[in-house]
């Protein structure tokens, strides 16, 4: 590209990005249908259509229902662990229980075995 040519397509450039300049473009454009008509279906490929949406909302749907499901499970396998945990407590607070009885039983024998041979 010659020195005239970009010097030539920077001043369009510059003349173009003028407001004034794009507003008649836009006015134009609205004007003639064909014009309307080229804009419009170069613009489509990028618009969501209906069934698009709906096939998004399916998707989330469908994502939805496995996290849910996934989420359900996890907190189903804790539901299990805490009772497994439970029911170690349980063990040992009776296995607690039991030497606290022990104990009360050995104090009370050594205290009788002491009273008897201190008197």
């Amino acid at each position: 590209m010659s020195n005239t040519e970009s010097e030539l397509e920077e001043r369009m450039l510059r003349i173009v990005r003028k407001r004034s300049v794009l507003e008649a473009i836009v006015s134009e454009i609205a004007a003639h249908p064909e014009l309307r008509c080229f804009l419009l279906q170069s613009l489509l490929p990028s618009v969501a259509t209906k069934d698009d949406i709906r096939e998004l909302r399916e998707e989330i749907h469908r994502v939805r229902h496995e996290i849910i499901t996934y989420i359900d499970g996890r907190i189903a396998d804790l539901d299990k662990r805490i009772d497994a945990l439970d029911k170690r407590i349980d063990a040992l607070d009776k296995r607690i229980s039991r030497i606290q009885w022990l104990a009360i039983v050995m104090l009370s024998l050594m205290m009788f075995v002491i009273g008897k041979l201190i008197i």
